[in-house]
């Protein structure tokens, strides 16, 4: 080496694989923890309930049972999880409980994760200068894409073996054995459910940038569920489920024994397609350059650079509001469609008598209380993953190394946490207000009252508020690189707990460790008044607590 000349650096082959050596490398390294996160969690979220059933259930008899009151219960409500194939097996109960629910899970961690992967890079300002070096956009976009393809195929075996252990572990009756194929073949179709709903961001960060990206690739995959459950209540409902992959894949159920490999194959193709529409916009647009949506604006001095509360609140604005139009969807569907509720709930007694018997002295047979049924649970836990979105956009001040440029002006530390944790509450805000806005024009189609469903909804703002009170107390306590993790680690414990605690028989103290069972039934005018007092104490308690700590700790980059 001669003088002046830089010395060279040796890239290892491994660290091409796994490290900083590569894009490729980088993105599964950046993939890990969501990787084991996904798949254990999900994995022995299955290994719980097989345990549960087997433990429940465990003769013919008991079997029979499960299938007479999946029988009795109304269309309406059957179909939101999924076609009843050979449910008194310990395989097919498992898919029609809860294998419905698990796209949208695994969905939602494609979506936010393809969503940014080059938007979220080039917003930052990060892309510019690897775009600049000797490695081509294609294939940054294509090292991307399969960095993200390779912790989702991990994720997806870890959970096929697990599903494989737990059908092997807990067949307490004939046909309980889930063999491998059926396992793994549940878990390419989560995978592939996954990919596609994820594929759809990637194709549209370059044009609308990340946060409108996922806000409709979530919007549709929650209408392609929907539309899907409803279609056999509501047969006009079917030719739009089956222009979403929820209606095409609907007779996959592995799991019970039934196979559709060719609704596979036109999944895989269509993710196919939106992953080479993204790579190609990638290619041709520059760098940051995309197409504004118009969305609904805050008042002037919330917006702008009048100040760190009102940037704030701006910069969380797209993303709260495209969260809060998936949610709003969500509740728009399932409000109008309660009148058929209630005319199938009139002719279904046993169903009628299960609901008196678990929630005695409430009407459920109205427009809040079907809402109350189907989509406050749910509700839930979106509001939870949009509450860890808001929370790691605030985070990214710090991890970005912007907080060290900002703190240089006469900013003081505890202002900057306070004003980003009043823009992550006016995010809540603003989705409160769009799913309001979505249930009501449900609730008038349907010809319910009005007043009690929209009054439930703030039910998820405080359980949003609270939750991010701990995402805000962590980041200013230990660091806001864990605030956002912490927020989605807490909704995803959280509604397992909800899930699986009845089906375990867990005390009635543990399961009361979950903030959500302690909502009430906010749709029907039936509210918790100690869990009202513990989300405002989480939220303000959270944000003072985070206040303190960040004005004591050094800035990490």
């Amino acid at each position: 080496m001669t003088a002046g000349t830089a010395p060279l650096i040796r890239v290892w082959p491994w660290s091409r694989i796994y490290g900083l050596g590569s894009v490729f490398a980088k993105t599964l390294r950046d993939s890990r923890r969501a990787t084991l996160i996904v798949g254990g969690v999900t994995g022995l979220l299955i290994l719980a309930v097989a345990a549960g059933v087997a433990s429940q259930f465990s003769t013919p008899e008991a079997r029979e049972e499960i299938s007479n009151i999946i029988a009795a219960v109304p269309p309406v409500l059957q179909g939101l999880a999924g076609k009843p194939v050979n449910v008194e097996t310990l395989g097919g109960y498992v898919q029609y409980k809860y294998g419905g629910f698990l796209p949208l899970m695994t969905g939602l961690w494609s979506i936010l994760a393809l969503s940014g992967t080059l938007a979220g890079e080039t917003s930052r300002g990060s892309l510019d200068i690897l775009a600049a070096g000797p490695i081509g956009r294609r294939r940054i976009a294509i090292e991307k894409i399969l960095g993200h393809v390779t912790p989702l195929a991990i994720a997806m075996a870890l959970i096929g073996g697990l599903t494989a252990v737990a059908g092997s572990a807990f067949a307490a009756l004939e046909g309980d054995e889930i063999p491998v194929g059926a396992a793994f073949a549940f878990a390419a179709w989560l995978g592939l459910m996954a990919l596609v709903a994820g594929s759809i961001a990637f194709a549209l960060a370059p044009f609308v940038g990340r946060g409108a990206a996922a806000g409709i690739a979530g919007a549709v995959m929650f209408a392609g569920f929907l539309l899907n459950g409803y279609q056999t209540a509501i047969p006009e409902l079917a030719p739009f489920a089956n222009l979403t992959w929820f209606g095409w894949t609907d007779d996959h159920i592995p799991l019970g024994g039934r196979y559709d490999w060719p609704s596979m194959g036109l999944v895989s193709l269509v993710a196919l397609a939106f992953l080479a529409v993204g790579t190609e916009a990638f290619v041709r647009r520059d760098l940051g350059v995309t197409t504004s949506i118009p969305t609904p604006r805050l008042p002037r001095p919330l917006l702008g650079l009048g100040g760190p509360t009102g940037r704030a609140a701006s910069e969380r604005l797209s993303t709260s509001f495209w969260w809060g139009i998936g949610l709003g969807i969500f509740g728009l569907v399932i409000a109008s469609s309660g009148g058929s509720f209630i005319e199938q709930i009139g002719e279904s007694p046993v169903f009628t008598q299960a609901i008196s018997t678990l929630f005695p002295g409430i009407d459920f047979g109205t427009i809040g209380g079907f809402l109350q049924l189907v989509f406050i649970e749910f509700g839930l836990v979106i509001v939870g993953l949009a509450a860890a979105a808001l929370v790691g956009g605030w985070a990214s001040d710090e991890t970005s190394g912007r907080l060290e440029m900002l703190l240089a002006t006469p900013l003081a530390r505890v202002r900057w946490l306070v004003s980003g944790g009043v823009g992550v509450f006016t995010g809540i805000a603003v989705i409160v207000v769009v799913t309001a806005l979505g249930i009501a024009i449900g609730t008038l189609i349907a010809g319910g009252e009005l007043g009690i469903p929209v009054a439930g909804t703030l039910a998820i703002g405080l359980y949003g508020a609270a939750l991010a009170g701990v995402g805000l107390a962590v980041g200013g306590l230990i660091g806001t690189a864990y605030a956002g993790p912490t927020v989605a680690g807490l909704t995803i414990v959280t509604w397992l707990l909800d899930l699986i605690g009845p089906v375990l028989s867990l005390p009635d103290w543990f399961q009361g460790l979950a903030l959500s069972s302690h909502m009430g039934q906010p749709m029907v005018g039936v509210w918790d008044a100690g869990g009202i007092v513990a989300c405002l104490v989480l939220a303000v308690g959270g944000l003072v607590l985070g206040a303190w700590g960040f004005a004591r700790r050094d800035v990490r980059s």
